[in-house]
């Protein structure tokens, strides 16, 4: 039986109850759910801990400093992956869209000089070119970056903002 969704469920529970439930010695999981943080021990009761969740830039907010600074998007490409936690096969399909799609068309532009037409431009060509997942794939990580530059302060807009991905399927 999965311990962990038990917890999850259960919320609070002793180690009998567990395993009065479970039908099974459970003593050794729970021990990796303390470990893994995943779980806490207070007052007799083990008690399911849940993960706390990462902040994302989903939300529109201006950037508080406006940095001024020229900066081209390909430093602005690299930059943004160095700052990223990525696992190794994202961070190997991002370095693949960037080298043959992205930094062909951006790479030389400064980031506070690309424009929403160039990005609807952009999208048109990767849908030619690619599959719509592929396509899809690529635009939205130029709106990632753009994204990211306009949290970071380096663009004073963000003109990725309304370029709506599913024209690429």
């Amino acid at each position: 039986m999965n311990i962990l969704k038990l917890a999850r469920h259960l919320k609070e529970f002793t180690l009998d109850e567990i395993e009065m439930i479970a039908e099974c010695d459970c003593k050794t999981e729970l021990e990796q759910l303390l470990n893994k943080g995943k779980s806490v021990f207070e007052q007799g009761l083990y008690k399911y801990k849940e993960p706390k969740q990462k902040q994302t830039f989903e939300f529109i907010a201006k950037p508080k400093i406006y940095k001024n600074k020229k900066i081209l998007f390909k430093d602005m490409a690299l930059y943004y992956l160095n700052n990223r936690d990525l696992t190794y096969s994202t961070y190997k399909g991002y370095r693949y869209q960037l080298k043959y799609n992205i930094l062909p068309y951006f790479g030389e532009k400064y980031i506070d000089e690309i424009t929403y037409e160039m990005l609807i431009d952009f999208m048109t060509i990767m849908k030619s070119k690619y599959k719509p997942k592929t396509a899809s794939n690529g635009v939205t990580l130029v709106g990632s970056i753009m994204k990211y530059a306009f949290f970071e302060g380096y663009i004073k807009y963000n003109p990725y903002f309304g370029v709506r991905n599913s024209m690429c399927k």
